[in-house]
């Protein structure tokens, strides 16, 4: 009797917790008013959501994540719980909040699949079920669509004006907006982004609600989510305005196409540019991608009658982890502005085998300060286990500096673990007898107090290029292979070697634009065309000075010599543009998060 008094007591003290943030976000906070007035061919824009469906939406909300802090709380002084009743509520509670988030769509899917990456924090119940989310929703209708393009770009005339063909069926929709493939009048084929009307209320008030629930429960979740969400609501200003996203997209593709210390290099990855004054806050257009998403890429294995571990896969993957690690090594340690939401939906194979990264719309830039600590981390890490290699505590000090913490007791051993399993190569032997398995109850991130957001972006990239690797089978460090670009990054030290990329003067060239220097193939034909070229204009010289009939011969002779090199590679020959992408041939994806 005096147990369940208590737990009532302990109930009730928690709904007082909740209850007043309940009233507080469905009432106090400000509407964000649309602004779209005007309609096309008579089309009504939809309004913001009503204060009584605000309220619903936060209620449920509130309603599933105090049902399971109540179960938690309840089962954390129940001192005789199992391990499978524990294990019961990580299925019940994993599978209440994955039905809750699929129901209310909005800025929940997009933490759900934020918190499906933190394996280091939740059961594994949650991280796989909130893996499955899929940000997909009922598409925007085609009346609407056209409407917000007219009203946006054309100032109310028709899509005519600027399309010669408009595809009405979208190649993705997602909770911000979503994606139709079009033709521009001057042929250009071009990916269109169109933002959902009257939709930023409500995903800053999913936003509100989350901060509120991750404030007021610091000391009940698995770590402090307050900063991540506050993270969140900050990358949500520039997500729900495209001319930030078009200015990053010109940002991501000029740093991928420049080495470190800011000269040209030929881009490892395409990044899709917006079409200069086709953008606006709510639409936004740009090259065009044609490729299939990284996602898919194990389905059409399939279809082909391969395996992910194939001598074909291996070769391909390869390839593919090279252009990614390149491309996030100059953005990391050259301008420091990264790609914040690489995950396999964001990731295309071209059809030539080129790699394209699309959507731009998070990302971070990093401060010179951070950049060199990072840098001075990857170059220990490259020496690590070699002969007069850092010690523990070195590459641990760095760790710390970066902004990591461990749980008290954990010490040095933890934080070097840390940075091994980021950067490191796979299946290496961590210090401390810490397990490589990020689901291990022994893994190092098991430890952690505090991690800074610079690095969970980072790590985001890390994690996938490394589990790109592992299910390839391939053995990649990804400290060795950055380490070159670490090492530039110090030497050119707090100022930099140059403003930043995207900054110089004349503007740069970007990642989706033809490569930067000329291939072996491209001089061998230009040699060819320079001496067809003299030979030409030799024979025209010397033929006014010959009889006739040596002429003809001279003549057949010069025809004969002048056939196109490119017809005379020899087989086996390997072209070393092949997959690079023309100008302008950019893009498109399915994912518009």
């Amino acid at each position: 009797m005096t147990q369940l008094r208590a737990n009532k007591r302990g109930k009730e003290d928690l709904m007082e917790k909740i209850l007043p943030l309940i009233e507080s976000v469905t009432t106090s906070r400000e509407m964000v008013p649309s602004d779209l007035t005007r309609g096309y061919d008579g089309f009504v824009f939809p309004g913001p959501l009503s204060q009584s469906e605000r309220i619903g939406r936060t209620l449920a909300f509130w309603g599933s994540m105090g049902r399971i802090l109540v179960r938690y709380y309840l089962q954390e002084r129940d001192q005789g719980a199992t391990e499978e009743q524990w294990q019961d509520l990580h299925n019940w509670g994993s599978k209440l909040v994955t039905d809750t988030i699929t129901d209310l769509r909005g800025y929940y899917v997009k933490t759900g699949q934020v918190l499906s990456t933190r394996v280091d924090l939740f059961p594994e119940q949650y991280t796989s079920k909130l893996q499955s989310l899929q940000d997909s929703v009922e598409p925007i209708p085609t009346e609407l669509v056209k409407a917000l393009i007219s009203q946006e770009l054309l100032e109310g005339e028709p899509l005519e004006t600027l399309f010669s063909a408009f595809d009405e069926v979208p190649l993705g929709s997602a909770s911000i907006a979503q994606v139709h493939k079009a033709v521009l009048r001057d042929g250009r084929t071009v990916a269109v982004k169109v933002q959902r009307p009257a939709e930023e209320p409500k995903l800053r008030a999913d936003v509100a609600n989350l901060k509120a629930f991750a404030g007021r429960f610091r000391e009940v979740l698995p770590a402090d989510y307050y900063p991540v969400f506050c993270e969140l609501e900050r990358v949500l200003d520039s997500e729900l305005d495209f001319r930030a996203e078009a200015q990053a997209m010109e940002k991501i593709a000029a740093g991928v196409a420049h080495s470190v210390d800011g000269s040209r290099a030929r881009p490892p990855i395409v990044v899709p540019r917006p079409v200069p004054g086709l953008c606006s806050g709510r639409v936004l257009v740009m090259e065009y991608v044609q490729g299939m998403a990284l996602n898919r890429l194990a389905e059409r294995l399939t279809e082909l009658g391969l395996v992910e571990t194939s001598p074909e896969a291996r070769v391909f993957g390869k390839r593919l982890l090279t252009s990614l690690t390149e491309a996030f090594g100059r953005m990391i340690f050259g301008a420091g502005f990264v790609h914040g939401d690489p995950h396999p939906g964001n990731i295309f194979i071209m059809d030539g085998g080129q790699v394209a990264l699309i959507d731009c719309g998070q990302v971070k830039q990093i401060s010179i300060t951070q950049k060199l600590r990072l840098a001075n981390l990857i170059c220990k890490l490259e020496q690590w286990n070699k002969p007069n290699g850092p010690t523990c505590a070195e590459i641990a000090k760095d760790v710390k500096d970066f902004g990591v913490e461990v749980a008290e007791g954990a010490g040095d051993e933890a934080l070097t673990a840390t940075a091994i399993l980021l950067f490191g190569p796979g299946g290496m032997e961590l210090p401390g007898g810490y397990d490589t398995n990020e689901m291990s109850s022994t893994s190092p991130l098991k430890q952690l107090k505090a991690f800074p957001q610079e690095l969970v972006l980072m790590g985001r990239a890390t994690v996938m290029i490394k589990g790109i690797a592992a299910a390839l089978g391939l053995k990649w460090n990804l400290a060795a292979r950055w380490e070159p670009a670490a090492r530039q990054a110090i030497e050119c030290g707090d100022e930099g070697c140059a403003v930043p990329v995207y900054a110089m003067t004349p503007p740069p060239v970007g990642g989706s634009k033809g490569i930067v220097r000329p291939s072996f193939k491209e001089v061998r034909g230009s040699i060819w065309r320079a001496q067809n070229t003299a030979k030409s204009w030799f024979i025209a010289k010397s033929g006014e000075a010959v009889p006739p009939k040596v002429k003809r011969g001279v003549i057949s002779w010069a025809a004969s010599m002048a056939i196109n090199p490119e017809d005379q590679v020899e087989e086996g020959e390997e072209d070393i543009n092949d997959g690079d992408a023309d100008e302008g041939s950019a893009h498109h994806h399915t994912d518009t998060p």
